[in-house]
């Protein structure tokens, strides 16, 4: 039923994590990880070693990233399943996916013809006071979802596309669906196609914490103190267990999936709230890196 594209560039102990726990946690998925040119030795190790279909798109400019969208385009059009799994490589399958809930996946799809995409990432604690505006928790399917009545501003905000959302293949195709090259145009263009993008009302996927910054395929300054700060490794989170699952299953809606609310880091000194890139884990590094990158942009 799903397809799990995962897309990496240089960050191999963070893919190793990724597809790993998709490996534990929704075993006999279909994976396939999309590399963006990577050059870094130990990450070349980690693509061979992975066991997966692993598939290297040209790179129209090999001195910068960019080839995200394209290669989400090739994953969706390579696609062979109902659904795929827009993954990246600093995240965290956290818990088991089963039968309920692929139900679950299947029943927002089947409840409304206009919907290409859901949502099944955890929200973060610092989001919450706009999704509490957005958003209500909706018992059947079981989701939460844009307001009912929402203001046309509200609509024109309303929640259509994340880059790590699960799409519906066909739908996408017979809309002729192109990605294009931001976030922000693809959301554009994905509430002029289709209706809202719902989330799971019990998501399983989430951004890793502390994950390093590079961009053009370099790091600043800032991103180089903060690695040092946060030490190495992937501040990968701890899946939930068996009990944990059958818990949050059964929860109130109104217990929103925050992920700060359910899920544990296994490194006790990650930041909480969380934080999702290293140079904000104080402010004096964010304010640095800040600094960097406005003088880069001059």
């Amino acid at each position: 039923m799903l397809t799990v594209a995962v897309f990496s560039y240089n960050r191999g102990e963070f893919l190793r994590n990724c597809v790993r726990s998709v490996q534990r946690n929704l075993p006999g998925a279909v994976i396939r990880v999309y590399d963006d040119n990577s050059d870094d030795p130990a990450t070349k190790a980690v693509l061979a070693d992975l066991g997966v279909s692993v598939i290297t798109p040209e790179s129209s400019d090999a001195r910068r990233l960019g080839g995200l969208y394209s290669n989400m385009q090739t994953a969706l059009m390579a696609a062979e399943t109902p659904w795929i799994l827009f993954l990246q490589e600093d995240m965290q399958m956290v818990r088991p996916v089963g039968e309920a809930d692929l139900a679950a996946i299947a029943a927002l799809f089947a409840e409304d013809q206009r919907r290409a995409f859901v949502g099944p990432v955890f929200f973060k604690a610092i989001s919450m006071k706009r999704h509490h505006r957005q958003c209500v928790p909706q018992e059947t399917p079981r989701c939460y979802r844009l307001r009912d009545g929402a203001s046309p501003a509200e609509q024109a905000k309303r929640i259509a596309y994340f880059d790590v959302c699960i799409g519906h293949v066909a739908q996408l195709r017979a809309a002729g669906w192109q990605f294009g090259d931001s976030e922000r145009g693809n959301v554009q263009q994905a509430r002029r196609l289709f209706s809202d993008m719902p989330t799971l009302g019990e998501p399983f996927i989430f951004y890793l914490p502390e994950v390093p910054v590079f961009r053009n395929r370099r790091k600043s300054l800032a991103a180089r103190i903060a690695a040092r700060l946060t030490g190495p490794g992937v501040k990968a989170f701890r899946d939930m267990t068996a009990a944990e699952v059958a818990r949050f299953a059964t929860r109130p809606l109104s217990q929103w999936p925050v992920a700060e609310d359910f899920l544990t880091p296994c490194d006790p000194t990650v930041r909480r709230p969380f934080v999702y890139r290293d140079v904000k884990r104080t402010w004096w590094l964010a304010l640095l890196h800040r600094a960097e990158s406005w003088v880069r942009r001059r």
